[in-house]
């Protein structure tokens, strides 16, 4: 089950009818968690705010450090407002809808999650009219289908990543303001070493592929374990 989904299910214009989507107030569905997906497009704004790091399991993603502990997300304040400095990952912001594929059926469909909170019985904001998607629907198809497309291009760089064996396992070491160390683990990071000595023919093109400024996005982003550190700090949590 996706990160922050309960009960994820079809849309539907007959189950569906007479009701409209909330709008949504806060963020407080994604204060359990610590690492988002990330995708490609994203990175040069995520780098200023967030560690970049890749999984372990399958499928190997790029994700966002959103903390320094399990269920721990630095970002939110105590009414889910993020951080009004910091960049939303695409995967906060498409929520509640979801691209999820069916027993039986290869395609993408459109979900909602049933456990959102975010679906009423008004007309303020119709999924539905005449059995026909509304606008709302029709933004959620959109912005599902474009971070689906994404998510597999840059699971493409990941899995290229994996083919070079550039990814090694990391363990970073952080100190809190109480003076307490914590070893960070379960995560890989691009070898700068190996990257390095990629060859010429694969360094010219992953640069016609677009993802050389996707691996100096990532390196770079380490430099935010600190941040986290600060904020974890602010909020008394260490």
């Amino acid at each position: 089950m996706p990160v922050f989904y309960r009960r994820p299910r079809p849309l539907n214009a007959t189950q569906d009818a007479g009701k409209s989507l909330a709008r949504a107030g806060n963020f407080l569905f994604a204060r359990g968690t610590n690492s988002v997906a990330l995708n490609g497009p994203e990175f040069p704004q995520a780098m200023r705010t967030y560690p970049i790091v890749f999984t372990t399991g399958e499928p190997r993603t790029a994700v966002a450090v959103l903390g320094l502990r399990d269920n721990e997300n630095l970002f939110l304040d105590s009414a889910g407002s993020w951080r009004p400095d910091s960049y939303i990952p695409a995967y906060v912001r498409r929520y509640p809808f979801v691209f999820m594929v069916q027993p039986g059926n290869a395609d993408m469909v459109l979900c909602i999650d049933d456990d959102s909170g975010l679906l009423v019985e008004d007309d303020t904001r119709p999924l539905f009219v005449d059995g026909k998607p509304t606008d709302v629907v029709q933004h959620a198809l959109r912005f599902c289908a474009e971070f689906q497309a994404q998510f597999k291009a840059t699971q493409e760089f990941v899995q290229a990543l994996v083919e070079h064996d550039l990814l090694v396992a990391n363990e970073t070491r952080v100190v809190m303001k109480s003076g307490q160390q914590m070893a960070l683990r379960g995560f890989q990071v691009v070898s700068e070493a190996k990257f390095n000595a990629l060859s010429d023919a694969v360094f010219l093109d992953w640069r016609r592929r677009g993802w050389l400024h996707l691996v100096y996005c990532h390196l770079m982003s380490m430099a935010n374990w600190s941040r986290l550190v600060e904020l974890a700090g602010a909020q008394g949590l260490g």
